[in-house]
């Protein structure tokens, strides 16, 4: 006698497609929309509740905001990466390195050789901008170049889209250093400055460090020539050069602003406008070229 059994009349559950591999721009879309809502959020409830933090708690307190990028890149980027067919490899090692250039050798070469705190910030227009351009601009730029450089170009740029998770690793990694610093070295600030301070760096690390990357990713897939580098740094320095002297004229009620108190909420609105700018010029560049690669294989 023949025995019936349900599990025959129950499909084979078919086993979860993972993606090939992780979409770089959504990514980024849900971090910076969630870092710029957390400070939001930071800094009207510090305002509107009157939030005073004594001196002794102020650089624990902001050494905390400082780490909250990374966090999130962590629980989203990196996350997102064990979680697809082809991880891209070394994104943990290339934020290490790019942590220990960034607090080994830009900090203390800004700090003690190039000092902008000493005549930079005495100057005004076009002088500031390029003053911060060639030589703190410059600097970093060109240290991020080094580690992207030498870590991961070009085995690690196997698609166009792969230069901005990258160059993103290495300029979160510069940002959450530099951050750190201010907060255990120089006192950090009250929780609304401190937010707003923290996601500015990491915009500005992470928007302007597309540039050089970019560049990289062109010498990879096309035939730039070399001084498509050196045209990337020059350019690179400038825009942290118009982002350093722009956003110190907001945040202190300058351009129009009507205030002459310190207004951190124009500076974040600033940064990210300056920040989605940016990423919205190399979105549209890697879509274009990817684009016309299909159009000529095609033809092809």
């Amino acid at each position: 006698m023949t025995t019936f059994d349900p599990q025959l009349l129950v499909p084979p559950e078919e086993e979860e497609q993972l993606p090939l591999f992780r979409p770089v721009w959504r990514s980024v879309s849900y971090e910076m929309i969630i870092l710029v809502a957390g400070t939001l959020v930071v800094s009207l409830a510090a305002s509107l509740l009157g939030i005073e933090l004594d001196s002794s708690s102020l650089p624990l307190v902001t050494a905390l905001l400082a780490m909250a990028p990374l966090v999130g890149w962590v629980l989203i980027s990196w996350r997102g990466e064990t979680r697809v067919q082809k991880p891209r490899q070394g994104l943990v090692a290339m934020m290490a390195i790019g942590a220990l250039v960034a607090n080994g050798v830009a900090a203390p070469f800004i700090e003690q050789f190039i000092a902008p705190d000493r005549w930079l910030n005495t100057m005004t227009g076009l002088a500031r901008i390029l003053g911060y351009a060639v030589t703190v601009g410059v600097t970093v730029e060109f240290l991020k170049y080094l580690v992207l450089r030498y870590m991961a170009w070009p085995k690690r740029f196997e698609r166009r889209i792969d230069c901005v998770a990258y160059s993103r690793a290495v300029g979160l990694a510069f940002a959450t250093v530099l951050n750190l610093r201010f907060a255990l070295l120089e006192g950090g600030a009250q929780p609304g400055a401190a937010a707003v301070h923290v996601i500015s760096l990491v915009l500005v690390h992470e928007a302007v460090g597309l540039v050089m990357s970019h560049r990289l990713m062109t010498l990879k897939f096309g035939n730039p020539g070399m001084l498509s580098l050196a045209g990337g740094l020059l350019l690179g320095g400038l825009l942290h050069g118009v982002y350093t002297a722009f956003r110190a004229g907001f945040v202190v009620g300058g351009f129009g602003i009507g205030a002459s108190a310190n207004v951190p909420i124009m500076g974040l609105v600033f940064s990210v406008g300056f920040a989605a700018m940016l990423f919205g010029i190399y979105a549209f560049l890697i879509a274009n070229a990817d684009a016309r690669d299909v159009r000529v294989s095609n033809v092809g």
